[in-house]
């Protein structure tokens, strides 16, 4: 991602972060009690009606035996369907078959090892975390953008509609054709009446990534940096950091196999992780021997200020996958790490060019594998793989 507020490079360049946390949102879907007692039955979750909501957001065909039957004969998705589904080729074609082709054999054995991926700086990027590591059973992303709520598509106006689908391609502008997000549109396209944060485009990745979604639950980080979760999903009043979202899912043709996706909020400068010593403590319990992936991250942890989260990263990884923008070469001790390069190394685009590394470079110019897709900011044409050395 691109930070461009409130967030800034140490001595060089401002970037951005964004903490207003609120939103508001239907509950779950609920059944209610008919029984002689006259008994209290909590509200249920109808088994998949998330997966439905998440793939009426993708223009994908839900299950139309209940309140998507009519939905899907609004023209309105409609067009949007045939619309997205048109984009999405594009994609498939042009970035993630050949993402998918390069992993099977690059990441092979980084595969075989990824139990848990964890994403510093990924805000909602589902798609490519999934993309490149289909193998993790547990995801943890972070980013400065509000969970949000999930839309009440059975509720809304053709007006509303139209909204939430004119809200939902302005969110995923970037990341279609950039392969990431820019944090200060994501600050706009995710803070309007229909999506207001994270959690709907997490949701529409996952149906077209080909995953269903089983269920959604609010998660927190708790005092003790473990993660308590909710009994059902409600939108979070107030907001704050570290409170986020757990879905529950299972991959194309895999019913019974059940993935946990984990996401929060967090703002990972030295200064405020002081202050939050739950998510420190969250951090300090990340699995050893995680996989991380880093992309587009403004080169946040080159710089003192990003000091703890990149400690974390090196001390509690056995695989690091990043473009130029992750953590600086310089920090990888080479007695200690195995880096494999792909690509080719050039400078930074304009805005970051205060981060150009000569020893990256020199690293490069002996020699990288080549890759043929975009991956990062311009060109997107570097990739350092790190394996940590036994």
């Amino acid at each position: 991602m691109i930070m461009t507020k409130k967030w800034f490079i140490y001595s060089i360049a401002a970037l951005a972060m964004v903490c207003s946390l609120t939103a508001c949102s239907q509950g779950p879907a609920t059944k209610t009690d008919s029984t002689q007692t006259k008994q209290v039955v909590k509200p249920v979750v109808k088994k998949y009606y998330y997966n439905d909501v998440a793939l009426y957001l993708a223009g994908m065909m839900p299950d139309t035996s209940g309140v998507f039957n009519k939905l899907v004969k609004k023209s309105q998705w409609k067009l949007y369907s045939n619309s997205f589904d048109t984009m999405w080729k594009g994609v498939e074609k042009n970035s993630l078959a050949k993402v998918r082709k390069w992993t099977d054999t690059a990441l092979a054995e980084v595969h075989k090892s990824t139990k848990t991926l964890f994403y510093p700086f990924s805000g909602p990027d589902f798609l490519y975390a999934n993309t490149i590591f289909p193998e993790a059973n547990k995801y943890i992303l972070f980013g400065l953008e509000r969970t949000g709520s999930i839309p009440n598509v059975a509720a809304m106006t053709d007006q509303r509609m139209n909204s939430l689908f004119v809200s939902i391609n302005k969110s995923l502008t970037e990341i279609l054709k950039l392969s990431f997000f820019i944090t200060k549109e994501m600050n706009s396209n995710l803070n309007t009446q229909d999506v207001d944060g994270v959690l709907p485009v997490i949701m529409l990745f996952m149906a077209r990534t080909g995953n269903t979604v089983q269920n959604i639950k609010n998660a927190k980080i708790g005092p003790d940096g473990k993660i308590i979760v909710a009994d059902t999903f409600i939108t979070y009043k107030g907001g704050g950091w570290n409170r986020g979202v757990e879905i529950t899912f299972s991959p194309a043709g895999k019913d019974t196999v059940t993935k946990k996706l984990y996401y929060f909020p967090v703002d990972f400068t030295d200064s405020a992780l002081n202050v939050n010593p739950s998510c420190q403590k969250f951090l300090q319990a990340v699995d050893t021997n995680c996989t991380t992936l880093v992309k587009s991250a403004s080169y946040l942890m080159h710089y003192p200020i990003f000091s703890y989260i990149r400690n974390i990263v090196l001390k509690k990884s056995k695989f690091e996958l990043q473009d130029d923008s992750g953590i600086s070469y310089k920090f990888f001790d080479k007695t200690k790490w195995n880096i494999q390069l792909f690509g080719t190394y050039e400078r930074p685009i304009p805005v970051f060019s205060y981060a150009y590394q000569a020893d990256l470079k020199a690293a490069f110019d002996k020699g990288a594998k080549p890759y043929n897709f975009k991956y990062g900011y311009g060109n997107g044409r570097n990739i350092m793989l790190s394996t940590r050395i036994k």
